[in-house]
């Protein structure tokens, strides 16, 4: 066996358990679905609008502690294991202090966002909102650690599998009492609290808990890791605001209907992006220790592989979005298919999003600079982009110009990562993977509109159908003969399971 069959080998069981565990959180849209019933799509909509202004602080509380976790565990883990669980505690001591701070700020400001939207709705959920970056990042430095020492199945129980699961029981109790979008944020935050505790007893499986949470209360922060950390703040939050500024102008210009109908768009899109969840660490955990090498090219193999493996999964799902937009909203209620030109375009922006593997390198490789710079300006297109487009054409225009911000983004990233870290993230077995893709939707669309039946019936076959014809093609025309055998090994290994 070769050594880069041997990594790749390697590679493919860590994410086949992180793709795996992507698969599993098909709690997460019955979450979704189970508040726009209850909520309906104004309801749906101020939380959703919530959620999503408490993401943007989440990354204040976060410090950028989760890629320095991911550097400095990645290169220590394996000669000092103390060491690295100190690094865990200082990060964890950084995130419990800056989430206290957001905390507060959140609660108390709280009612100046909602006059300033006009929306008094607004609110309650953001203040029951405010504890859950707290608990969900704490639960986000234990599992970034044991990823870090190459252990992928900790992240997959507690995110996957506990996580969705304890979510939609605890808002379910929430909704049924009445309490309505108030009560389904403070069942999340207590959902994510119950996630925190679970990511601490698997943290301990992999890395000493007693030094770790003894660097919590004592002791110096750890300074590689915040010279890793402290960079990452500004480009992390410049990067929360691109990912949601289209909705923050589509909230002051549009009603909690469009807001609704938007955040069922951007959940379905945002899947594609989740996706490159099950890539992102094992990736990222190969960066550190392949720069520190020097061995640029190696690592431009991995993430080249990796990429071409993650467009084999991403492509088909924006294939369906875009041709299957209206059946899929339909899920949330009539009111939300108003937003199927809006997927279509948010499913195209997701997908560049996606793909870009390689812009991980430069946070990682100490170039976070550059990163904050791409932010920065996208920023100030995105913005306004949203400025021009959103008062014109609602929803249509805050996905055109998040889109719009996404592809420009990541193709700025993919190149400086290219000519400052000789890294190479893509390479041209995309274009078959996405001619595979194209021509499995296009026969799905035939089956659609060819038979005269039901919805329901209508849409299952037109998925089939697809999925049927891009396997064919795929298989043919887009795996490599390594992919092939790695398939065939997956499925083997599926039989005996």
């Amino acid at each position: 066996m070769t050594t880069a069959h041997a990594e790749s080998k390697r590679d493919a069981r860590g994410l086949s358990l992180n793709f795996l565990g992507i698969v599993a959180q098909v709690a997460l849209p019955a979450f979704h679905v189970q508040l726009a019933r209850f909520l309906g799509a104004g309801g749906y909509g101020l939380y959703t609008w919530s959620s999503a202004f408490v993401d943007v602080f989440s990354v204040v509380t976060l410090f950028g502690c989760d890629q320095a976790v991911m550097r400095q565990v990645s290169l220590t883990h394996q000669t000092d294991r103390r060491a690295a669980a100190i690094v865990v505690g200082s990060a964890l001591r950084v995130v419990l202090l800056s989430g206290c701070v957001v905390v507060v700020a959140m609660f108390f400001g709280a009612p100046v966002v909602g006059a300033f939207q006009h929306k008094a709705g607004l609110v309650a959920p953001l203040r029951c909102l405010a504890l859950v970056p707290l608990f969900y990042h704490v639960a986000t430095v234990f599992l970034v650690a044991t990823q870090a020492c190459g252990v992928m199945r900790w992240a997959f129980w507690a995110r996957a599998i506990a996580q969705p699961l304890v979510l939609l029981l605890t808002t379910s109790v929430a909704l049924r009492v009445g309490w309505g979008a108030p009560g389904a944020a403070l069942a999340v935050a207590v959902g994510m609290a119950v996630t925190a505790a679970l990511a601490c007893l698997f943290y301990a499986r992999e890395l000493p808990l007693g030094p770790t949470l003894r660097a919590i209360v004592v002791g110096s922060v750890n300074r590689d890791m915040l010279r890793v950390a402290v960079p990452l703040v500004l480009a992390n939050l410049l990067w929360a605001l691109v990912g949601r500024i289209d909705a923050f102008f589509l909230g002051h210009y549009g009603n909690e209907g469009e807001l609704g109908a938007y955040a069922a768009c951007a959940l379905y899109a945002a899947g594609i992006s989740q996706v490159r969840g099950a890539f992102e660490p094992v990736t990222s955990a190969l960066v550190a220790p392949a720069l520190t090498r020097g061995d640029a090219k190696s690592l431009s193999v991995a993430i080249q592989r990796q990429t071409r493996w993650l467009a084999y999964v991403v492509f088909p799902m924006a294939a369906v979005l875009i041709g299957f937009g209206d059946p899929l909203l339909r899920l949330f209620g009539h009111g939300f298919t108003q937003g199927v030109p809006a997927l279509c375009v948010l499913a195209v922006g997701h997908t560049a999003n996606a793909l870009a593997l390689a812009s991980f390198v430069l946070p990682l490789s100490g170039n976070a600079r550059y990163t904050t710079w791409v932010a920065a300006f996208t920023l100030v297109l995105q913005g306004t982009l949203s400025m021009i487009l959103v008062p014109r054409f609602g929803l249509l225009g805050a996905a055109i110009a998040l889109s719009a911000g996404l592809v420009s983004a990541q193709t700025a990233q993919m190149i400086l990562a290219a000519r400052i870290a000789r890294v190479w993230g893509l390479s041209r077995n995309l274009i078959a993977v996405l001619a595979c893709a194209g021509f499995g939707i296009a026969m799905g669309r035939i089956v659609y509109h060819a038979i005269d039946a039901s919805l329901v019936l209508r849409f299952a076959l037109g998925i089939t159908a697809s999925a049927i014809t891009y396997a064919i093609s795929g298989w043919a025309f887009a795996l490599t003969p390594e992919d092939r055998t790695l398939a065939v090994g997956a499925v083997r290994w599926l039989r005996v399971l």
